[in-house]
């Protein structure tokens, strides 16, 4: 025993030494450079099938070779997703007709619309309007909105969110944290699978979370999905938002109330019912298929290398769009060019340590996540790694250049030992776990760790974000509050050196790379917490 222990301190001093040498890889510097690369104008916004999809994947994959990584599609870095651009041109106005009134919608300032269909021609006559509360069916919940109507052939207009949001009541659904009953794409799944020919979705800023600009700029604009063959018999052909105002307007044409009803669909046995009211339009799809691509490189494990440690952060973004004060280019520096950076940055400081770790490591960066998280539910469903064997996703998106952080918000937090291995690594770095201060915005079913978690792969997604160094809490969630307003998803969302500051990402990359390099080289099996909806037997 006594001829182990030096071996045993040399050993230990040698990982540590490989640590250190990993951490004094990370600079500001190289961050800076990646983001200013994959957001500058030239990379046209980063959407799919353009000119800026080929430059930034073109970027990456020489970023990828540059580090060291292996391709992880066999000889390639790229996967093929297959995809359909649908582009739906609409009406600029649209008519409800009541028996005594007709209400007029206007596009873009009081309703958006498209049609997730591959057929050409849409036509909408004379159909009849049904308002369904929330278009939720829980049965866990004992909630049915559709339980004493038959919505087939009928338009449904529903609340964004969830019941308990607008309540309160932490003992309804999940009270103010959102749950995937309350995301815009379950309204639509759900309006498909009742039958239901058109859902439009009320707007509201604070439950959907992100303002009318956000929610709104879909109308004759191409929108991407998975080139699937349901894609040419859907039900629900028309999918859309209107504005808050225009709510209260139309249902005040109706002879109701709107902030009536929303209190009253809150309430269980809240019963859906017909509006009397008729609405009519027309849309003409053209659509395109390609395919668009993921792109990832790997670190080959030594000992497992069946076991895979994913770490994952989108490439795409929302291209050239509408005009917001002159500048019509999404640049998408925050979102999602520096979780880009973090990914680039802890693969090199896993390079760094000059070991390779025993378990495989992944860098991922899908496409299509702003359509849908497409890129990565293709991915999951057509891995090049066994999902079954993927130990853990880290995922990284929407990145606050604003310094360093004494937190480290988990947005899901709850649902694995995930949670208390990275309270662990926080601890060493001087920082602590916090909950996403804003659940109701339901980002944690809005980024590419989703398709990995409903595939049974323990997820985190997680970064400093409510608490920073010299702000404190109060300020902080200030600037968080001004990002979402401001920045998010508009030309805004640029990187400028002199004024953005990324300490705290810099941090954030030293402490997700120790935070990974320890289920890469430990025994370590992450287990589902009995209390998440994503609960599986591994």
């Amino acid at each position: 025993m006594k001829r182990l222990i030096p071996v045993i301190l040399v050993s230990l001093f040698a990982c540590q030494s490989n640590i250190n040498k990993a951490l004094k890889s990370v600079n500001n510097d190289d961050l800076a450079k990646d983001i200013a690369t994959l957001a500058a104008d030239s990379m046209l916004g980063r959407a799919p099938f353009t000119i800026g999809e080929k430059r930034t994947l073109a970027y990456l994959q020489s970023r990828m070779v540059d580090l060291g990584l292996k391709p992880a599609f066999g000889e390639s870095y790229t996967q093929d997703v297959p995809m359909i651009s649908i582009t739906s041109k609409v009406p600029s106005t649209i008519k409800v007709n009541f028996a005594s009134k007709a209400f007029v919608l206007k596009a873009d300032d009081d309703y958006c619309a498209w049609s997730p269909t591959t057929s050409t021609t849409i036509n909408i006559d004379n159909t009849n309007l049904i308002f369904a509360g929330f278009g939720i069916t829980a049965p866990e919940y004992g909630w049915n909105d559709f339980d004493s109507i038959d919505v087939k052939g009928k338009i449904i207009v529903v609340l964004v969110n969830d019941p308990g949001f607008y309540t309160g009541d932490t003992a309804l659904f999940k009270g103010n944290t959102m749950t995937y009953y309350g995301r815009w794409r379950y309204k639509f799944e759900e309006a498909e699978r009742q039958g239901a020919i058109g859902c439009l979705i009320v707007h509201e800023d604070a439950p959907a979370g992100y303002p009318w600009a956000v929610a709104g700029n879909k109308n004759n604009t191409p929108q991407l999905y998975l080139d699937t063959p349901d894609l040419g018999s859907k039900q629900c052909l028309v999918n859309g938002w209107i504005t808050y105002n225009a709510a209260i307007e139309l249902f005040k044409s109706g002879g109701l109330d709107y902030e009536t009803l929303k209190k009253q669909s809150t309430q269980k046995g809240f019963k859906a019912f017909n509006l009397n009211a008729k609405m009519s339009m027309n849309i003409e799809n053209t659509y395109t298929k390609s395919a668009s691509k993921n792109i990832a490189g790997m670190i080959k494990g030594t000992e497992k290398p069946d076991e895979v440690i994913v770490y994952s952060a989108h490439w795409d973004h929302l291209g050239v769009g509408r005009v917001v004060n002159g500048d019509s280019i999404y640049n998408g520096a925050s979102d999602n060019a520096a979780a880009i950076a973090w990914m680039f940055s802890i693969a090199k400081a896993f390079k760094s340590t000059g070991v390779e770790p025993k378990r495989s490591v992944l860098f991922f960066s899908p496409t299509a996540e702003e359509s849908g998280l497409y890129g990565s539910a293709y991915f999951v469903a057509n891995p090049p790694i066994d999902i079954n064997k993927t130990i853990a996703c880290i995922n990284n998106d929407v990145i606050l250049f604003i310094g360093k952080f004494k937190d480290v918000t988990v947005t899901g937090l709850g649902h694995s030992s995930l949670d208390e291995l990275l309270a662990e690594e926080a601890t060493k770095f001087n920082r602590y776990i916090a909950p996403d201060p804003n659940p109701e915005n339901g980002m944690f079913f809005r980024s590419d760790q989703l398709p990995f978690l409903k595939a049974g792969v323990p997820s985190m997604f997680a970064k400093g974000y409510s608490d920073q160094m010299e702000l404190g809490k109060e300020k902080t969630q200030e600037r968080i509050d001004s990002y979402w307003k401001n920045i998010y998803h508009k030309p805004q969302d640029e990187f400028v050196p002199e004024r953005d500051n990324l300490d705290g990402l810099a941090e954030d990359v030293k402490l997700f790379f120790c935070f990974g390099n320890r289920l890469a080289n430990e025994n370590i099996y992450p287990q589902w917490k009995n209390s998440s909806e994503f609960y599986k037997e591994r």
